[in-house]
């Protein structure tokens, strides 16, 4: 009878001591349900940004990487716009981007249209990524591919802008998504 006496004392104390540490697990659960939250939404954020900056077509240039995001079309102003981002692997480079051209798929060829367009003198940081936007006027027939979009780059060292290099630089069969 002693022995079951102790052993109910044992387990009453017990019980009310694991009552007071509830609060705190609560308490603690309640901080990373919000930490999960929080974490949930950057998480979103995250998955959208990669999304955006996925690449259609993609090319290596004079340590320079050069990536297609985006061509679409806008059938009421007749004008496609094309998006990429420029980012240099090894080392802070300025750029001079000039004779920026598209041709269809019946072989017409278009001009840039300089005032919708970025500016053709990035200055580019190691390792950041730059986006441009370059856009075409007077476009016919809504063509639903563009053969070849092409340029030409010199790209400088900012740490000696008398040491250039010049390329030419194509993509090939692009989608174009008009709206």
């Amino acid at each position: 009878m002693k022995k079951l006496l102790i052993l109910s004392a044992l387990s009453i104390t017990t019980l009310g001591f694991s009552q007071t540490n509830c609060e705190n697990l609560k308490k603690e659960n309640e901080a990373l349900r919000s930490t999960n939250k929080v974490l949930t939404s950057e998480n979103e954020y995250l998955k959208k940004i990669v999304e955006i900056n996925k690449a259609i077509l993609e090319t290596e240039k004079d340590n320079s990487s050069f990536k297609i995001t985006k061509v679409t079309g806008n059938k009421a102003e007749k004008t496609i716009a094309i998006t990429f981002l420029l980012e240099t692997k090894d080392e802070n480079k300025k750029m001079t981007i000039e004779d920026v051209s598209i041709v269809d798929i019946e072989g017409k060829e278009y001009e840039i249209d300089f005032y919708k367009s970025s500016r053709p003198y990035p200055e580019l940081d190691l390792n950041t990524p730059i986006k441009l936007n370059f856009s075409f006027k007077n476009i016919e027939n809504q063509p639903l591919f563009i053969k070849m979009f092409r340029f030409k780059i010199t790209s400088q060292p900012k740490r000696n802008l008398f040491e250039n290099t010049k390329s030419n630089l194509e993509f090939k069969d692009l989608k174009v998504n008009w709206n």
